[in-house]
């Protein structure tokens, strides 16, 4: 039978067989190819990046599809794979959960974000703001309330009792050294006083709400708050079966630890049900997390902007991540020994989380992310471009101690900006391009660290926005001079050093005021050693204490004996040439080291 014998009504009937067909046929293979396309990459990106992790847990989410990736081992030791039972720890990114709770208060009406946050803590907190102007919620969620940070009592190996929220805050080795809004320098400190905040307005432990308001509703029954697990038992026995790992996949012992404070990075669970966290932020409504839609809608909309531009850089604690569509946002987090991600965009219904147990890793924390939101369009606004050369100069971060011994880290965190050409800047051998005037993007580097600002800073001086936290111009002249002060008292501690070795080897004691003087040089050189030591290997600031006293006892001691040893200079005309010169050396070697303990801060 042909075509040209059958009636109308049949053809069309047929045809319509025929097209449903086809699309039964082809359309989902073409549908499938588009949904393994992103799950392709995936797969290569961590098949090239497998050795950059000992083990990690990865979930997207798109729309309504779902992708588990486990890979590695939580023990390399004893062969224990990553599986959907192994525990992380969130680092960092535990602050969600203080952000979270901070707006469902809000929702309640029982917190104002622009309201003094004096007025929600008890009238005797040990506070340490000290400037006058009123700190906000807004000021911590956006880390722009001001405080410098600490390297002290932020992971502490076996501590010897638990102390409270209050107690920890109020122990904090923490100031308040700019105006709060003026300055962005990210504050675990910030975080913690939000989350004792909630304490205060909720009458509930800051761990024991957030069970209640988030775990709870979100069966996030895998997953503890507390510092050393112990709100979750099974939790608790899991991560004995993980270990961390540097990123030459080398064990790091120990790396067990508590963190005091513990709202702003002690989470520990399951990938799984992080997913659960994502998921809520994802919906439409923000259910079960909050009540009314305007509510996650708010937590996810810009609170503040790159300065003098219409860029968005925090929405209330979580930080955009520049992507192709610009409205991704999420943490990253890092403790002693993990390193997590996670990331939402809500415009495009996606969610990735990464969870491994390699300290300070980034190819999979931040390539993920950038992998699955792809990159930001340059954007160029064709505006005349500035002379990069104006933002020349050396960089120190705001986030770093800015009092106590602890500010000397900030020497070596520094970096210099310098031009490339007349419309770029080079920064750590990462190349800058110009977008427009103040704007500079970088292909060199992952997303999360591709852009930097450069504005005038609250005291007319250079301030570069980058990432997390603002970078402070630091005058050449300073940078020389605080450079030159620890040079010379290293000199002059190898000087005391050699000459205590040298006189003990021919065991003159012809001058026992020398032989002192140069010893305590020495004893103090180590003192110092070991005190930088400390505060870097998880300690709290009450251990350090005894060292810093000693400190001022050498001052004390040394202003003695370099005041008898000027009485000997002056009086005895008849001291030979050389011991002359060795009392003035020595002398001016107490000088240098009692006044790098004095304008480092290394006493109490």
């Amino acid at each position: 039978m042909n075509a040209q014998g059958t009636p109308p009504s049949r053809l069309f009937v047929y045809a319509a067989l025929i097209f449903t067909v086809f699309l039964f046929l082809f359309h989902p293979a073409v549908s499938a190819s588009k949904q393994q396309e992103p799950e392709n990459q995936l797969a290569e990106y961590l098949k090239e990046h497998e050795g950059t992790a000992a083990g990690a847990a990865v979930i997207v989410i798109n729309e309504d599809e779902v992708t588990y990736r486990m890979i590695g081992f939580a023990d390399r030791e004893r062969q224990i794979a990553v599986d959907e039972e192994t525990v992380f720890e969130w680092g960092s990114v535990s602050k969600l959960l203080v952000w979270i709770s901070v707006f469902q208060l809000a929702e309640a009406g029982e917190i104002h974000l622009d309201k003094d946050i004096d007025e929600y803590l008890p009238a005797d907190f040990r506070s340490k703001t000290s400037d006058g102007h009123p700190v906000t919620m807004n000021h911590l969620m956006n880390h722009t309330a001001g405080f410098d940070d600490s390297y002290t009592d932020l992971m502490v190996l076996e501590p010897s009792e638990k102390a409270s929220l209050r107690e920890v805050l109020e122990a904090a080795d923490v100031r308040q050294v700019f105006p709060p809004g003026q300055v962005t320098a990210y504050s675990n400190y910030g975080a913690g006083l939000a989350a004792y905040i909630v304490e205060e307005v909720s009458g509930l432990d800051f761990g024991d709400y957030v069970r209640s308001h988030i775990f709870e509703p979100l069966q996030m029954m895998r997953t503890a708050i507390d510092p050393e697990q112990d709100d979750n038992q099974w939790v608790k026995k899991q991560r004995r079966k993980i270990q961390g790992y540097t990123e030459d996949r080398q064990l790091i012992e120990p790396n067990r630890y508590v963190i005091p404070m513990y709202p702003a990075g002690s989470v520990t669970g399951i990938a799984s049900d992080l997913q659960k966290l994502m998921q809520a932020l994802l919906s439409e409504d923000g259910t079960p997390l909050f009540k009314q839609k305007e509510t996650i809608e708010s937590l996810f909309r810009p609170s503040l902007f790159y300065p003098g531009t219409d860029v968005p850089r925090i929405a209330n604690g979580l930080f955009f991540l520049p992507s192709a569509s610009g409205s991704t946002l999420g943490h990253g987090g890092n403790t002693l020994a993990f390193s997590s991600s996670i990331y939402v965009d809500r415009a495009v219904d996606t969610g990735v989380l990464v969870m491994t147990n390699t300290a300070y890793e980034s190819a999979l924390t931040l390539g993920i992310p950038e992998l699955v939101f792809g990159e930001p369009p340059v954007q160029n606004r064709n505006q005349p471009l500035e002379m990069a050369s104006k933002w020349s100069g050396i960089y120190e971060p705001a986030r770093v101690p800015r009092h106590g011994f602890s500010k000397v880290y900030g020497l070596f965190l520094r970096s210099k900006a310098e031009p490339a050409g007349a419309h770029g800047l080079t920064m750590k051998g990462l190349q800058y391009t110009q977008t427009e005037p103040g704007v500079y993007v970088t292909e060199d580097d992952f997303s999360a660290f591709a852009l930097d600002v450069y504005s005038t800073g609250p005291e007319g001086d250079k301030l570069l926005s980058s990432g997390v936290s603002d970078l402070l111009y630091i005058p050449r002249s300073l940078h020389v001079f605080q450079w030159a002060t620890v040079v010379l008292a290293a000199l002059a501690g190898l000087f005391s050093f050699g000459f205590v070795i040298v006189l003990l080897l021919n065991r003159k004691r012809n001058n026992r005021l020398l032989l002192v003087q140069n010893g305590l040089n020495v004893l103090v050189g180590l003192n110092v050693v070991w005190i930088v030591y400390k505060a870097g290997s998880m300690t709290t600031y009450s251990a350090i204490q005894p060292f810093l006293a000693a400190n001022l006892l050498y001052v004390a001691g040394s202003t003695f004996l370099g005041c008898c040893m000027l009485v000997q200079l002056i009086r005895n005309r008849q001291i030979h040439q050389r011991e002359r010169l060795l009392r003035i050396l020595t002398l001016i070697t107490a000088v240098v080291l009692g006044g790098n303990l004095l304008y480092w801060e290394f006493y109490l």
